[in-house]
């Protein structure tokens, strides 16, 4: 299942959970034992601040208020995200270690990395997914294009320059995508972040970005930049009148930043699945899901089976791109 297919049922979803979590509540203990018996600790492999790190301490709060036990966030940035994710998978398979997982994380360096300290494949099981996030396709008002095919059919004429965070980065895999699709050739300009990549474009001194919310929302609406579509599979909440890039010509065209949580190897299927039906509760809370639609992403949840076939197809697409641009880089 893809993140559109996850949207498409989140109605259904979340009805199910909201109707059955009072009179199935007594299941948990009985399949999970006691669990849990003492603090839990989600690992986050970025620094304190960032989307992950709000989605992570979110979830916790609400966790640790519903569970009745402390829910710690760690924060374990480094070489990327692999040393946060080398240690969760590392970690007991006790359900007392977390993981915040990413697709960069988990469906984008497998093939890109050849050195990372865990297998994205087999060190851990899916509970479920957290939150996704849109990027924009972004380019200085001066270019000559108001559309994507505008963009293409220019594209096939002259040379152009994307600006990316980084080789790896989801800007950087978003052009690659694009270009896989659009049967064009782009000349990849990577800095050192995305508002160093995003000032280069604003300034035109590169053609265009791949920059995700809610920061690419903002340089369109201030003028900055021009929004020529959304990479997601449906239209963005923040910027509704932005058409996908799917529906431009494009289709099977769906990049989205996604975040999940995930338990080492071995977690009991118990423990898994009562996290799971905790996540999909806390997801389906109108104050949740209003403070996380306000951070720019869209949340939703997903069954540990669903989470699972999700990320499989995501590192099989990702596999392909990467494979066919020829892309390799080593854990930083």
């Amino acid at each position: 299942m893809d993140f559109s297919s996850a949207i498409r049922v989140i109605g259904s979803r979340l009805l199910a959970v909201l109707s059955f979590a009072v009179p199935l509540g007594w299941l948990a203990p009985a399949c999970a034992g006691n669990y849990p018996e003492h603090p839990i600790k989600i690992i986050v492999p970025f620094t304190p601040g960032g989307t992950s790190d709000v989605l992570a301490r979110t979830v916790a709060e609400q966790m640790a208020l519903d569970l009745g036990q402390p829910v710690i966030v760690e924060n374990r940035p480094g070489a990327g995200s692999a040393l946060g994710t080398g240690v969760a998978a590392r970690s007991a398979p006790d359900g007392y270690t977390l993981l915040m997982g990413s697709n960069s994380a988990l469906a984008v360096n497998p093939a890109l990395v050849d050195d990372l300290p865990y297998d994205a494949a087999r060190s851990f099981v899916p509970i479920s997914l957290v939150a996704g996030i849109q990027n924009i396709l972004l380019v200085n008002p001066s270019l000559p294009v108001r559309n994507v095919q505008e963009l293409i059919a220019y594209g096939k004429t002259h040379k152009l320059f994307f600006a990316s965070a980084g080789t790896g980065s989801s800007p950087h895999m978003s052009a690659e995508l694009f270009e896989a699709l659009a049967g064009i050739e782009m000349t990849h300009v990577p800095f050192k972040g995305g508002p160093q990549a995003l000032s280069e474009v604003v300034a035109g001194r590169v053609d265009l970005v791949f920059d995700n919310m809610p920061t690419a929302a903002t340089m369109v609406k201030s003028g900055q930049l021009r929004g020529l579509a959304v990479t997601g599979s449906h239209a963005s909440p923040m910027v509704p009148d932005i058409p996908t890039v799917a529906s431009q010509g494009l289709p099977g065209y769906d990049v989205t930043v996604w975040y999940g949580l995930m338990a080492p190897a071995g977690t009991p299927q118990a423990i898994v699945d009562t996290l799971g039906k905790e996540t999909a509760a806390i997801l389906a809370r109108d104050d949740i899901r209003k403070k996380l639609i306000g951070i720019g992403t869209e949340p939703q949840s997903m069954t540990p089976a669903e989470f699972g076939a999700f990320i499989d197809g995501e590192r099989a697409k990702w596999a392909q791109v990467i494979n066919k641009a020829g892309i390799k880089t080593a854990a930083r």
